[in-house]
């Protein structure tokens, strides 16, 4: 009776989770990239009908980029009434959910209604642009599909590796290579997490097992060449490459050395980091019990000194869970220090070994940008969910040794946060949806005047929940001119910056 009761609460977590997401889709405006894919990018007129959106993902790939899978699906939604993406990104939102509890899935119920519901909170509370992620259609087709489609593609390996691999039909067998060429395609950095994670648990079966398994490489080829279809787009070769100098994460590091160096000389702190380094690798090969405190005490103090510096910055809680630097480190953290406590606990290779691939497949999902344009918040969303999985993962190993009061208190420390948060979300997305409901109704009745000019107040969001951002109407101002057939549009907050 016990287990039918915790199985029924992971699918009453699940039922909740999709109302929620469908409840904040159906509040979620038209935002930035939507208005602009509302338009062809061949002939840049407004879309009518799904024969257009092949020409208009051909001229993507050579103008803007590669990821013309998702852009498909962004143009499709858009020619639809809103309800069926509504319906759908809800059922795709709690399907990403789903698939990540699979990964951390085992035989005892209880333990996997407290994995459940430890991810889906990990990741309400951490997941920097929350809103854009998993609500906005644009975003969503780009972010939280992408997570879907590639840890889809990525479970075989995985299971494998871990030795829960169940013998596959011919038809899913059959089906698995064009997931594995999506998956390749979808995205530039959660594409590139799926084919490290992949290409690093494929060669540790080839050292175990003394041979390659004929179905994973051949699935691991085909997500390869859809990488390869990805980022061989012109606009991949052109307009990006010339951009490497422009990344923020290189802005970022460059920031730091310079900081550094006017404070310290750099020789000197890395030849102090070094054997620093040094020490704690012979601590944890040496002494593992001690190697393992003594550097989880060092990351606690790096967090919580952090903290403190992000906290006086950002100046609320709602602002600090919403700055992406507090979530990747925070995430980053957390994935060390389970790492740590497994190590410390002897859990064994395979767990650690999985829970390491994932964590730094994660993480280069996030090196990659130092070679873009940008890191907006959103392209996160892949080291989180791989850290979140890594998290669950080496916390169900624990409490299956013994360490159940470790597993309790970070589901109950996350879910606290998540309830906490739930309400400040909830008043945030609903007071974008009625200040973009009256924007809308403004620029319609406007719109029935010939060549008309639209001064708007900025939409103003106070967390990373709503889908929307401060600059964005700006940055599209042209995109939403032509989209109610307006003279100009403007938003007062952002004219003459």
């Amino acid at each position: 009776m016990r287990e039918r009761g915790y199985r029924t609460g992971v699918i009453a977590l699940f039922v909740l989770v999709f109302a929620l997401l469908l409840a904040g889709n159906f509040l979620t405006p038209m935002a930035a990239d939507d208005f602009h894919f509302a338009f062809s990018q061949y002939h840049w007129g407004r879309i009518t009908g799904a024969d257009e959106i092949l020409p208009s993902m051909a001229a993507l790939r050579q103008n803007t980029n590669g990821r013309v899978l998702a852009h498909f699906f962004v143009q499709l939604f858009l020619l639809w009434p809103r309800w069926i993406f509504n319906l759908l990104n809800a059922g795709m939102g709690t399907l990403l959910f789903y698939i990540l509890y699979r990964y951390v899935r085992g035989s005892d119920a209880g333990r996997d209604l407290l994995l459940s519901g430890f991810l889906i909170a990990e990741l309400f509370v951490l997941l920097p642009a929350f809103g854009q992620v998993f609500l906005w259609l644009t975003g969503a087709c780009n972010y939280s599909w992408t997570i879907v489609i590639t840890f889809a593609f990525l479970y075989p390996f995985f299971a494998r590796f871990l030795g829960r691999e169940r013998r596959r039909s011919l038809p899913l067998r059959v089906l698995y290579f064009p997931l594995a060429f999506a998956a390749g395609a979808w995205s530039e950095n959660g594409s590139l997490a799926a084919l490290c994670a992949a290409f690093a648990f494929l060669f540790l079966l080839r050292l175990r097992e003394k041979r390659l398994p004929a179905f994973l490489s051949a699935g691991f080829l085909t997500g390869c060449a859809g990488f390869l279809f990805l980022m061989s787009s012109p606009s991949e070769w052109s307009g990006r490459r010339g951009e490497v100098s422009e990344s923020t994460l290189t802005k970022a590091l460059a920031r730091l050395t310079s900081l550094l160096s006017g404070r310290v000389s750099l020789p000197v702190l890395g030849l102090v980091l070094l054997l620093l380094l040094g020490v704690l690798v012979w601590l944890l090969a040496a002494r593992r019990k001690l190697g393992c405190r003594v550097c989880a005490v060092l990351l606690l103090l790096v967090f919580f000194a952090s903290l403190v510096l992000f906290r006086h910055k950002t100046g609320s809680a709602a602002a600090l869970v919403s700055e992406p630097a507090f979530c990747l480190l925070a995430a980053g953290v957390l994935w060390l220090l389970l790492m740590l406590r497994g190590l410390e606990q002897g859990l064994g290779a395979r767990t650690l070994l999985a829970a390491l691939i994932l964590g730094l497949a994660g993480l280069a999902s996030v090196l990659i940008f130092l070679f873009a344009r940008y890191f907006p918040a959103r392209s996160a969303c892949p080291f989180l969910c791989y850290t979140s999985v890594a998290d669950a993962l080496l916390l169900g190993a624990l409490h299956e040794r013994g360490g159940r009061t470790q597993a309790r208190a970070a589901a109950a420390v996350f879910a606290l946060l998540a309830l906490a948060l739930l309400p400040m979300a909830a008043h945030d997305i609903v007071s974008v949806h009625r200040q973009s409901e009256a924007r809308s109704a403004y620029l319609r009745e406007l719109s029935r005047t010939p060549d008309a000019v639209a001064v708007v107040e900025p939409v103003v969001t106070r967390s990373k929940y709503p889908a929307t951002w401060p600059g964005d109407e700006d940055y599209f101002s042209g995109d939403i001119t032509l989209y109610y057939g307006l003279g100009w549009f403007e938003v007062t907050d952002y004219v003459n910056d």
